[in-house]
């Protein structure tokens, strides 16, 4: 249910992507001046990043829930069904209870802090900043830049609005789903 519900809403902002790439598409007819190929190498460019983006960080976050499923819940079968968030649990009542405000800031900023957490974080998620599906997104993106620019192709104008056309089609799509 909820996966069908997830890839509803990524369909319906892909397809408000090549919405808007496909009024860009109208507008650079007219515009000319290479606004057209600079448009849309930008605008598959920025598309290509953005899924690569998402695919290798989609991967990361699965394989960390499925390392900390199993040391996660210990609770038996029944406790989970009625009370599967553990709201209710009376040894978290009693900690929250005995403790102030200064000691529970303290815990919370020895947890954040310092470079070997850092270090560890980075280390962990360096699968999805190093992932071969963005490393070559990002290949296309410069290798388009520099096609363009080579070959004296290149309005940057023109370049700006293809490559903003996913992040904006982003936001606006995640602005009137809220409303």
């Amino acid at each position: 249910m909820m996966m069908t519900m997830k890839m509803t809403n990524i369909k319906k902002i892909v397809t408000l992507f090549f919405i808007i790439d496909f009024a860009l598409i109208i507008f650079s007819l007219f515009r000319g001046e290479n606004w057209l190929i600079n448009s849309q190498i930008a605008f598959l460019s920025s598309l290509f990043v953005t899924i690569a983006s998402y695919l290798s960080y989609k991967r990361l976050i699965e394989k960390r829930v499925a390392l900390n499923a199993e040391s996660y819940d210990d609770r038996d079968e029944v406790d989970k069904i009625e009370d599967p968030h553990d709201l209710y649990s009376p040894e978290i009542k009693e900690e929250d209870s005995q403790k102030d405000l200064k000691e529970v800031i303290k815990e919370e900023r020895a947890k954040i802090g310092g470079v070997k957490n850092t270090a560890s974080n980075l280390a962990q998620s360096a699968g999805g900043i190093f992932s071969p599906f963005r490393i070559a997104s990002y290949l296309f993106l410069f290798l388009g830049f520099l096609y363009l620019a080579n070959n004296g192709l290149l309005n940057i104008f023109a370049y700006l609005v293809g490559l903003f056309v996913v992040p904006l089609s982003s936001m606006f799509g995640l602005v009137f789903k809220n409303e």
